[in-house]
C-alpha cells in the first residue's frame, strides 16, 4: 500500500473513498455514458476514474466525496474527448488530382492576419476577471454546458450566461475600437 492509496486508511481497515465510488459505481457509468458522447468505452473512462482517484493522496481529506469522485469523472470525460479530438483525423480522403487542383493552405498574408486577430483576441480576454475568463474557456474550449459550468462556481446559470455575454460584448468592443485605430 503506497502514501496515495485511496482504498485503506492508515489501520489497513476499507476507506470511505471505496465505499463511495462502490456505492455510486452504476450511477458514475451512466454519468460518463452522457459525457463520454460518441465514445464507446464509458467503462474504461471508469477505470481511468478509479486509477486516478487511486493515486490522489489527497483525496482523503475532501468533506463531500460523492461530489469531489463526479467532478473527476467529469474531469476524465474531458480529457477522453480532447485526447479524441487530437487523434481525429477528419479529412476524407482526397485522389491525387484534387490536392493538385487546389492548395487548402493559407497564403502568409491570410496567416498573418489570423495571428493578429488571436493576438488581439487573447489581449481582450486577458483584461477580463479571471473568474469569468476561465468561464469562457470552460464552455467555449472545454465544451462544458452552461449549467456544468454554473455548478463549478456556485452560481446560477442565468449568471454565467449573463457575465459571459457581456465579456464577449467588451471583447467584441475592445476588438471594434482596435480596428478602427488601425484604420
Amino acid at each position: 500500500m503506497g502514501s496515495g492509496d485511496w482504498s485503506r486508511t492508515p489501520g489497513g481497515r476499507r476507506s470511505i473513498w471505496l465505499d463511495v465510488f462502490l456505492a455510486n459505481q452504476n450511477e458514475l457509468l451512466a454519468f460518463l455514458r452522457r459525457k463520454a458522447g460518441p465514445r464507446d468505452q464509458p467503462r474504461d473512462l471508469l477505470h481511468d476514474l478509479f486509477i486516478r482517484m487511486s493515486q490522489n493522496g489527497a483525496a482523503a481529506s475532501i468533506e463531500d466525496p460523492r461530489a469531489y469522485l463526479f467532478r473527476a469523472a467529469a474531469n476524465v470525460a474531458i480529457d477522453a474527448a480532447r485526447s479524441d479530438r487530437y487523434r481525429r483525423v477528419e479529412t476524407p480522403p482526397q485522389t491525387i488530382h484534387s490536392l493538385a487542383a487546389s492548395d487548402p493552405s493559407p497564403d502568409a498574408l491570410q496567416t498573418a492576419i489570423a495571428r493578429d486577430c488571436l493576438r488581439r483576441l487573447d489581449a481582450a480576454l486577458a483584461k477580463l476577471p479571471e473568474e469569468t475568463r476561465a468561464m469562457i474557456y470552460l464552455l467555449r474550449i472545454d465544451g462544458l454546458s452552461y449549467d456544468e459550468v454554473a455548478a463549478m462556481f456556485g452560481v446560477s446559470k442565468s449568471t454565467v450566461e449573463k457575465r459571459v455575454a457581456k465579456a464577449l460584448r467588451t471583447c467584441k468592443r475592445q476588438l471594434d475600437a482596435d480596428d478602427r485605430i488601425r484604420r
